[in-house]
C-alpha cells in the first residue's frame, strides 16, 4: 500500500511527504494536490515510520475538509479513529472539555452561536447606552477583534484609544465577559482564546498536549489568524514537527483576522524550516492558469510561483463587465440559452457563482423569464432554523443549568404567559 501511495505522487509532491522531522512549509498552488500531499504524508508516518495514529494531529478549517481527509486516509489504510483530524475549533473544544476547570469554567459549558451572542450583547448595550444605535455593531466587531488578538478589555482600550466610543465598547466587552462566565458559556472566539489561555497558564496541560502531538499538520495555513497561530505554536513547542500547507495567493480572509504574515515569515518563527513548492496544476487548462498567473503577479508581499499544467490549453477566457446586476443576469441568461440551443448543453451543465446572496434575485428573475430551470443553493442552514435553535436551547439548558441565554430563548416557548417584567425579576434574582 505504501509503495502505491508514493508512486502516485509527482517528484515535487514526494519530497515534503518524506521530510518528516522539523518544521515544513508547503506552498501549494491551486489544484496542485495539497490534500493528497497531506494525506500521503500522514500515511507515510503511520505505515512507513510506524508512528502511532494517536500521536498525529491534522487541523483543517472546515468540517467538510476534515471529513474528506478522514475518508481519504481510511482508503489509504490508516486507522482514522485514533487520529485527531478536525477543525481547529473542534480540537480546542476537546481540549477544553477535558481541562477547562483549571481556568474557572465547568466542563459542561455551553457554546453560544452568533444569535445567542447578539442577544446577550443587545441586552448589555441597552444597559450601557440605549441611545447609541451604532454601539451594538461596533461592540460586536471590536470584541471579536480583541479576542482574536488575545487582548482583554483594558489592553484593547489602551491600544485603540483613538477609536470612537472605545470606552463604551470596552465597558460592553467587560460586562459581556462577566455574563459569559456567569452562564458558564463560551462564544465562538472564546473556544480559541480559552484554549490558548489554558496552554499558557497551565504547564501541566501544555506538557500533556505538546507531548501527545508528536506530528502536527495544518491545512489552509494562509487562513490562520493570530490566536490560531499561537495555539498551533504552543502545541508544536516540544517536538517541533509542524507540517503546514497553504498558499499566500489564496489568502482571502484578512477581513476576519487571517494574517498572511504567518505564511510569509514562517522561516523566521521556526529555525531550520524547510519550504517546498507545488506548482503543477491538475484542475485547470493552461489558458485559465495563464490568466490567473498574470492577475496574481500584481500582488505585493507574496511568494513567487508559476502554475502550469499538462492538461490541454483549453478555450480562451472571456470577460463581461455589466453596468449592474440586472445587466449581468441578462447576459448570463442569454449565454446559457444560446449554448443550450447550439451545443446541446443541459441546465445542469452550468453554474453561476455570486459574491453575495443579495444579487441572486436578479438572476432568478432572468432565468425564469427565459425559461431556464435552476436551483439556488444557500439560505438558512439547518442549525440556523428557529425550531432547531429552540430544541437545542432546551438541550443546552439540561446540560448547563447556568445558561441564561438558552433559558431566555425557551422560557416562553411554547407560550406560558411569562411577561418581560417577570423575566427581568428572575434574571435579577439569579444574579
Amino acid at each position: 500500500m505504501l509503495d502505491r501511495i508514493l508512486q502516485s505522487l509527482n517528484s515535487d509532491q514526494i519530497l515534503p511527504v518524506k521530510d518528516t522531522e522539523g518544521a515544513v512549509l508547503v506552498i501549494a498552488g491551486a489544484g496542485s494536490g495539497k490534500t493528497r500531499v497531506l494525506t500521503s504524508r500522514i500515511a507515510y508516518l503511520v505505515l512507513g515510520k510506524g508512528v502511532p495514529c494517536y500521536r498525529i494531529a491534522a487541523i483543517t478549517f472546515t468540517n467538510k475538509a476534515a471529513n474528506e481527509m478522514r475518508e481519504r486516509l481510511d482508503k489509504l489504510g490508516v486507522d482514522v479513529n485514533e487520529l485527531w483530524v478536525s477543525t481547529i475549533h473542534s480540537l480546542c473544544v476537546r481540549i477544553l472539555r477535558a481541562r477547562i476547570q483549571k481556568i474557572g469554567y465547568g466542563d459542561n459549558f455551553t457554546i453560544y452561536d452568533e444569535g445567542d451572542k447578539d442577544r446577550v450583547l443587545k441586552r448589555i448595550v441597552a444597559e450601557v447606552d440605549p441611545e447609541d444605535e451604532k454601539l451594538l455593531k461596533q461592540a460586536k466587531t471590536h470584541i471579536s477583534n480583541a479576542k482574536n488578538a488575545y487582548m482583554d478589555p483594558d489592553e484593547y482600550e489602551e491600544a485603540h484609544g483613538e477609536v470612537r466610543n472605545i470606552r463604551l465598547v470596552c465597558e460592553v466587552y467587560r460586562r459581556y465577559e462577566a455574563e459569559l462566565l456567569h452562564s458558564n458559556a463560551l462564544d465562538f472566539d472564546d473556544i480559541l482564546v480559552k484554549t490558548y489561555r489554558l496552554l499558557t497558564e497551565d504547564a501541566e496541560t501544555l506538557e500533556y498536549y505538546a507531548d501527545k502531538f508528536r506530528y502536527i499538520h495544518v491545512d489552509e495555513f494562509q487562513d490562520t489568524n493570530r490566536i490560531q497561530y499561537l495555539i498551533i505554536k504552543r502545541l508544536a513547542s516540544k517536538h517541533k514537527n509542524l507540517f503546514v500547507v497553504g498558499d499566500d495567493d489564496q489568502s482571502i480572509y484578512g477581513w476576519r483576522g487571517a494574517e498572511i504574515k504567518n505564511i510569509l515569515h514562517f522561516e523566521d518563527d521556526f529555525e531550520g524550516a524547510k519550504v517546498y513548492k507545488l506548482e503543477q496544476n491538475y484542475r485547470s487548462t493552461q489558458k485559465i492558469l495563464d490568466l490567473a498567473n498574470t492577475v496574481i503577479s500584481n500582488n505585493v508581499g507574496r511568494r513567487k510561483k508559476e502554475l502550469w499544467t499538462k492538461n490541454e490549453d483549453g478555450v480562451k477566457v472571456e470577460s463581461f463587465i455589466g453596468s449592474d446586476e440586472n445587466n449581468e443576469a441578462t447576459f448570463a441568461a442569454l449565454q446559457i440559452k444560446s449554448l443550450m440551443a447550439r451545443n446541446g448543453y443541459r441546465p445542469q451543465h452550468f453554474a453561476v457563482l455570486m459574491r453575495v446572496n443579495a444579487i441572486s434575485r436578479a438572476f432568478e428573475q432572468e432565468f425564469t423569464k427565459y425559461g431556464i430551470p435552476f436551483r439556488v443553493f444557500g439560505g438558512f442552514k439547518f442549525f440556523e432554523r428557529k425550531e432547531i435553535k429552540d430544541v437545542l436551547a432546551y438541550m443546552k439548558l439540561l446540560n448547563n443549568p447556568l445558561d441564561d441565554e438558552s433559558l431566555l430563548r425557551i422560557i416562553n416557548y411554547p407560550k406560558r404567559g411569562i411577561g418581560d417584567r417577570t423575566v427581568d425579576l428572575l434574571l435579577e434574582y439569579a444574579r
